[in-house]
C-alpha cells in the first residue's frame, strides 16, 4: 500500500494544468479531433470542401415510428440549399433554417429548431462530403456527394399530452 503523502503527490500531479493539457491533447489525437475549416486552419482553408450549392437529398426507405404516423408526420426527399463562409454553414431544408460547421475531415454538422403548433422541433444533418471525379466543387457537380444521418425530433400536443416523433434516417445527396 502506498503512503498517504505519496498518493497525494500522485493525485496532485494528475490534476496539474500541464498533466491535464497533455491528457486532453492525447485524447484529441486518439479521438481524431477535427478542426473547423477557417483562415486559422490554413491547410483546410485552402482545401475546404465546396459544400455550398443545391443538393438533392434522398432518404433511405424506412417505416416511420408509430408516434410519427399518429401525428401524420414523415420526412420526404428534397433540396438542401447550403451557403458557406469559411467554416460556417447556413442551409435550408423543407423550409427549415439550419446552421452549422464544416470540418477539416470534410465532415459537417447542420442543426435547426422550429416552434410550430405549440411543439418544438429539432433537426440535424450530420454527414461527410465526398468529392467527385473533378476533385469537388465543379460547375456540373462532378459526382460530388453528401452522405450521413438526418435526425428530426418533433413534439406536438396530443389528446393525452405531448407526443414525440423521432425520425432518424440515412441519406445521400448529389448536386443539383
Amino acid at each position: 500500500m502506498l503512503q498517504a503523502s505519496y498518493q497525494r503527490q500522485w493525485q496532485d500531479a494528475l490534476m496539474s494544468p500541464r498533466a491535464f493539457s497533455l491528457m486532453a491533447a492525447a485524447a484529441a489525437v486518439a479521438l481524431g479531433a477535427a478542426a473547423a475549416c477557417s483562415a486559422g486552419n490554413a491547410a483546410c482553408f485552402r482545401s475546404c470542401p465546396a459544400l455550398e450549392g443545391q443538393w438533392l437529398v434522398a432518404f433511405e426507405p424506412a417505416t416511420d415510428p408509430a408516434e410519427c404516423r399518429q401525428l401524420g408526420l414523415t420526412v420526404s426527399d428534397g433540396e438542401l440549399a447550403i451557403t458557406r463562409q469559411t467554416s460556417q454553414l447556413a442551409a435550408t431544408f423543407a423550409g427549415q433554417e439550419l446552421t452549422g460547421t464544416v470540418y477539416d475531415t470534410w465532415d459537417f454538422a447542420l442543426d435547426g429548431q422550429a416552434i410550430p403548433d405549440g411543439g418544438v422541433d429539432a433537426y440535424s444533418f450530420r454527414g461527410r462530403f465526398s468529392p467527385g471525379r473533378d476533385g469537388g466543387g465543379g460547375a456540373d457537380g462532378g459526382g460530388d456527394r453528401l452522405s450521413g444521418q438526418y435526425d428530426a425530433t418533433l413534439r406536438r400536443p396530443g389528446p393525452q399530452g405531448t407526443v414525440t416523433c423521432q425520425m432518424v434516417r440515412s441519406y445521400s445527396a448529389v448536386r443539383r
